[in-house]
């Protein structure tokens, strides 16, 4: 019997779910509603066989992404697989997801039941299973890959770096002027920050990005700039 941890915000589907894997596969199943509640379920329960996650949370700041990283780093062994409606506006969330984590599948929530079944089983007997054909439009092409969460480190080279990145999350303005009033830092010294910033981002698929997109890129992989922002600015994560 393996256990599977089920991350979605849909309480009445996530329980449906839940009974349906554990009466057709035999599983053990934990559900939780809200990023905030992995952490506990892997304090609870360390290692998870399989982590099954969705990737909106509207009500949250968070998405799917967040809940996959903290798994992986909380639980490294447990096989990560996605479950999504797989609307259009997910798509650079995905691309996150399969270019910085060791992802096993993405499944369709709008798939047959069957469908859904027989791609855990597969996960949970082989490592992997094909991405659901729904969902194949918004994947990455294959071999695109360049990215790696140590690749991050580049992006907060320094201190000032750090202080931009956090403004830059913090902020719903992000002219220069803005984030020169958060940070306390020169305009100057702000747009030399971003200079240096900018090459390390092609790897991520950004080319001279604006600050709003650099600002929406932030906010959706703060799990894998967070680390060494707190680094640079001695903020102990204990």
């Amino acid at each position: 019997m393996a256990s599977i941890l089920l991350v979605d915000d849909a309480a009445a589907l996530s329980e449906l779910f839940s009974r349906a894997i554990a009466d057709a596969l035999g599983h053990r199943v934990e559900f939780v509603t809200a990023l905030a509640d992995v952490g506990d379920a892997l304090k609870q329960h360390p290692v998870f066989d399989l982590a099954l996650v969705d990737m909106s949370f509207p009500q949250e700041q968070g998405t799917g992404l967040w809940a996959l990283a903290e798994i992986h780093r909380g639980s490294p062994t447990t096989r990560l697989a996605i479950i999504t409606q797989g609307d259009e506006w997910v798509a650079e969330i995905l691309r996150d997801c399969l270019e910085l984590l060791p992802i096993a599948t993405v499944i369709s929530k709008t798939a047959p039941l069957d469908y859904q079944l027989a791609a855990i089983r597969q996960v949970l007997a082989e490592g992997t299973a094909p991405p659901d054909p729904a969902i194949r439009p918004l994947l990455p092409r294959a071999g695109s890959n360049r990215r790696t969460p140590q690749q991050f480190e580049a992006l907060v080279q320094h201190a000032g770096h750090a202080k931009l990145w956090r403004a830059l999350m913090a902020e719903t303005d992000v002219s220069y002027k803005a984030l020169a009033v958060a940070t306390g830092l020169k305009l100057n010294t702000l747009k030399n920050y971003r200079a240096q910033i900018v090459p390390e981002l092609v790897n991520h698929g950004l080319v001279d990005p604006s600050l709003r997109d650099m600002r929406l890129f932030a906010n959706r992989c703060r799990p894998f700039l967070d680390p060494y922002i707190d680094e640079r600015l001695g903020v102990s994560t204990a």
